[in-house]
């Protein structure tokens, strides 16, 4: 056998009995000592239990074992932590390597291909970059909400209730608010931004959905929405819309794109044209001097659908304007005010 075998032997043997002389030391029976001490011919004698050296050698036994596994243990965390920085180190080197792969020679304008130091320049101009958008998600994510508070505010002006805001977005095209959006899955685009968007969408779905023109282009308005006494019959009435005196031109058009559902004389309302549009909501125009449209033609803000008369329950010429949403009436010059500033300043 070689020496270096032969030293292997040794070792392997004294380590595979080390178990056996722990076991031994651990249950050794031993002996009260005395120990005897002798100083400028003076003896003193020291008494040493056999409790007190069993003590001591367990604690040694103890301690070594310890200081054992607290080697172990920081070897195997080392050995981790190796294991992490190589597999980090790895990665770092794909990156790279992704970096040098998609980037253009160099050479076309150098001759020289691209350096590890173009490659730090480049992540450099990266981080700076994500830093610019991610500060520029962060303003826009503060104007959408200032924005989103003050079309909320518009909207409650309008006097919409909220079945009627309900009736809107349920027959909106997009499908409400909680409908994913296939342009924010980037992670820089979620959270605040993407909720304040979407708010945005959806105040947005409402207002755009309204009529913004009134039907006549000059007017003056003789009888407000709400209740009032019966011009006719002097009872009180709630009066679901406004009334309004031409002060040029008699020609009534359209307050937003929509299909002609009714166009003939109606009880009380005498020449009514009934124009159904989007989302819901119709309009009515009653007491007309005739009517120019047919049901089922679609109309737009173009088309002169009458003409202001005196036709019907009515005291003098003038036009009575209704908007419904879902059935349930607004106010006219409400909703149309808000609607027509909101869709002006979103041009």
């Amino acid at each position: 056998m070689s020496l270096v075998g032969n030293v292997f032997h040794k070792r392997s043997k004294w380590l595979l009995s080390l178990p056996m002389t722990v076991r031994e030391l651990w249950g050794r029976e031993y002996h009260d000592s005395r120990i005897i001490l002798e100083q400028q011919g003076d003896l003193r004698y020291f008494s040493v239990t056999a409790r007190l050296q069993q003590n001591v050698v367990r604690g040694l036994i103890v301690l070594g074992l310890s200081v054992v596994s607290g080697f172990i243990i920081l070897a195997m965390f080392s050995l981790l932590l190796m294991a992490g920085n190589a597999k980090l180190e790895r990665s770092h080197n794909e990156i790279f390597e992704a970096l040098i792969g998609s980037a253009p020679d160099i050479s076309e304008s150098g001759g020289r291909p691209i350096s590890r130091e173009d490659m730090l320049e480049l992540a450099r101009t990266i981080r700076e970059r994500d830093h610019e958008i991610r500060q520029f998600v962060a303003d826009s994510s503060l104007h959408l909400a200032t924005e989103n508070s003050s079309l909320k505010a518009r909207l409650d002006a309008s006097s919409l209730s909220g079945k009627a805001i309900k009736v809107i977005q349920g027959r909106a095209h997009t499908g409400g608010v909680d409908s994913p959006r296939d342009d924010m899955t980037n992670p820089l685009l979620r959270g605040v931004f993407f909720t304040e968007v979407e708010k945005n969408r959806a105040l947005m779905d409402v207002l755009t959905a309204l009529p913004s023109a009134m039907p006549l282009k000059d007017f003056s308005l003789s009888s407000t929405f709400g209740m009032r006494s019966h011009p006719v019959t002097g009872r009180p009435k709630f009066h679901m819309g406004v009334d309004l005196v031409p002060s040029s031109s008699d020609e009534v058009r359209p307050a937003k794109v929509g299909k002609v559902v009714m166009a003939h004389d109606y009880q009380d309302y005498g020449n009514t044209v009934i124009i159904r549009h989007d989302r819901g909501i119709e309009t009515l125009y009653a007491h007309l001097a005739n009517i120019n449209v047919r049901e089922g033609q679609d109309v737009d803000a173009d088309t002169v659908i009458g003409t202001v008369g005196n036709t019907g329950s009515s005291t003098g010429k003038h036009l009575h304007f209704e908007v419904s949403v879902g059935g349930y009436p607004v106010d006219p010059l409400k909703v149309i005010e808000t609607a027509f500033y909101v869709q002006k300043t979103s041009k």
